[in-house]
């Protein structure tokens, strides 16, 4: 039986550097990677207990030029998918410009790990458990 892993990526990779987060669900296992020319890096951290997940959705730092309204009307939003435990620290596992690809995923971990989801994108200022 092989093992499924869940490969998030980073907005900020681009062609010569990816980056994000791999979670080993079967044995519970993350690793923050980074591939400079194809070559990985990170090393494999037992997974801490989980509190939620979090939906959150931000502009991308590079967006100089987005106004707030953009922010809301979801120009150049990034959507970020967030492991929270310790009631406060967060591992990122997955950030997108599709609300529909984050939402899904979150859905799939939610069911894996049987957490609840905290969504703080759709309304950042009335956030909702789903």
């Amino acid at each position: 039986m092989s093992e499924e892993i869940i490969i998030g990526k980073r907005a900020s990779s681009n062609f010569f550097i990816r980056m994000g987060t791999m979670i080993n669900l079967e044995k519970r296992l993350y690793k923050l990677y980074e591939r400079t020319f194809g070559i990985p890096s990170g090393t494999w951290k037992l997974l801490p207990k989980l509190d939620y997940i979090l939906l959150f959705k931000t502009l991308y730092i590079k967006c100089e030029g987005c106004s707030p309204e953009d922010f809301d009307n979801d120009k150049g939003a990034i959507y970020q998918l967030s492991l929270v435990y310790n009631k406060n620290k967060k591992i990122i596992v997955h950030e997108t410009k599709l609300k529909k690809e984050v939402f899904e995923l979150a859905q799939k971990l939610s069911n894996y790990f049987k957490l609840k989801i905290r969504d703080s994108a759709s309304d950042r200022r009335n956030p909702k458990w789903l």
